[in-house]
């Protein structure tokens, strides 16, 4: 799972959204000349075994007019549930924690990774947009989206600007996206470093809700290498600004047993302090992936670099190929490698004595990393212009369990325990000529 951006409820779930993002899209659309009405539902549920379970609803489609024009939706509905980790580290006895609200707390057992159990939320998200043709070869799109939880809200709008040359057998392509995000966590915004306070306690906050502003531009090529082959190439700048820390993450300060100091009162010491994330993040990514016939079968492969100034670097290798069975029947394996070097802040905790940073975090998803994904989608025709689909997934995601430089007890501790998850999908898919 990609370092996400942050924010109150989307970045507690980022990792979980990273994992179904995509799992539904459009369908491709016949020539102009006549109308044409696509659509494609799924269903997919998500489980870390002990963690975060996820169900997710998803309807797209589009429909082609007869001089050309597309207009398309999307309605996207997920619920999620369980425990994710609080960034803090195990210790030797429990440990007590207050809840984001502020109104109730949970304990871990000594040696176990802190887990906070009250992780509950719904999202619903809706987009739309419409594609006109500017001549033969050019076409202008431009799109809204809106989604809401109980914590997280996010606006956008985006355009894209495509001219096909050299007989179509090339495609340019220019893409934009601009977000506004308004935070508004559960217990207020803690101010960065801050300690956690006993339940029912006051916390030193930010005032009012927090917000985020994103812009994306993209430039794409794509280009038919052969008659078999087609290449695409995308680089993708993005820039965040304002509030990005996530609400509920915390780290720990240890002291030289490795435990947090102050003893059995880590509270009363300031043991467990709120993290601190710049407000600003450029990104640079920059993605190329080649298809290819094999006969009736088509080969995919995909790789994606990722950078930004707060230190990450990521490499995802990606392949896929669909062999066909005959009779419109398919498998697709999917096999999946990323690797991430983690943000210059990342801290998987701090040590008493020494000076504060003045960024720290501890949510893995910074983390140096890498994780690895196997999947198998099986696809069927269920009647004219229907299609079924299964897709089985399991991911894995790794770090370094035990640091050299672990401190006391903490040697003995798993410092970055491996997340599974498995994802199953059901979709179906229809079209309509008219």
């Amino acid at each position: 799972m990609a370092a996400t951006d942050g924010g109150a409820g989307r970045y507690r779930q980022a990792g979980v959204r990273t994992a179904i993002v995509g799992a539904c899209g459009l369908l491709g659309l016949g020539g102009s000349g006549a109308e044409a009405t696509e659509v494609r539902t799924a269903i997919l549920g998500y489980t870390e075994p002990d963690r975060v379970s996820a169900f997710e609803a998803i309807i797209d489609g589009n429909h082609q007019f007869s001089d050309g024009k597309i207009v398309n939706f999307r309605l996207v509905y997920d619920a999620l549930t369980g425990a994710s980790a609080s960034g803090a580290t195990p210790a030797s006895y429990a440990q007590t924690f207050t809840r984001p609200s502020g109104e109730g707390s949970y304990v871990t057992a000594p040696g176990e990774t802190p887990l906070d159990d009250t992780f509950r939320d719904t999202r619903v998200a809706v987009s739309g947009g419409l594609n006109l043709p500017l001549g033969r070869l050019s076409r202008l799109g431009f799109g809204l989206y809106g989604s809401g939880e109980h914590d997280y809200t996010s606006l956008g709008a985006n355009f894209n600007l495509t001219r096909d040359l050299n007989q179509k057998n090339t495609t340019l392509a220019l893409r934009g996206a601009f977000f506004h995000d308004s935070i508004s966590p559960e217990g207020g915004r803690p101010v960065p470093l801050s300690p956690m306070r006993p339940a029912y306690t006051p916390k030193a906050r930010l005032a009012g809700d927090g917000t985020k502003g994103v812009m994306d531009l993209g430039l794409g090529l794509t280009q038919v290498l052969d008659r078999k082959t087609v290449l695409h190439l995308n680089y993708t700048f993005s820039h965040v600004t304002d509030y990005q820390s996530d609400p509920y993450k915390i780290l720990t300060v240890v002291d030289a047993s490795g435990d947090p100091r102050g003893g059995t009162d880590p509270m009363g010491a300031d043991a467990f302090l709120f993290e601190s994330r710049p407000d600003a993040r450029t990104k640079h990514v920059l993605f190329g992936r080649v298809a290819r016939h094999l006969g009736e079968d088509v080969v995919q492969f995909s790789y994606r670099y990722f950078t930004d100034d707060w230190g990450i670097a990521s490499h995802t290798l990606d392949l896929t190929y669909r062999w066909e069975l005959g009779g419109g029947k398919y498998l697709k394996p999917h096999v999946r490698y990323y690797d991430q070097a983690g943000a210059d802040f990342y801290r998987r905790y701090l040590v008493d004595g020494e000076a504060l940073p003045e960024h720290a975090s501890a949510d893995y998803r910074l983390g140096d990393m890498h994780a690895l994904t196997y999947g198998l989608t099986y696809g069927r025709p269920v009647g004219v212009g229907q299609e079924l689909t299964v897709r089985l997934e399991y991911y894995a995601q790794m770090g370094e369990s035990h640091p050299a430089d672990a401190i006391g007890v903490l040697k003995d501790y798993d410092l970055f325990p491996t997340v599974d998850a498995f994802i199953v999908q059901v979709g179906y898919s229809f079209g309509l000529l008219e």
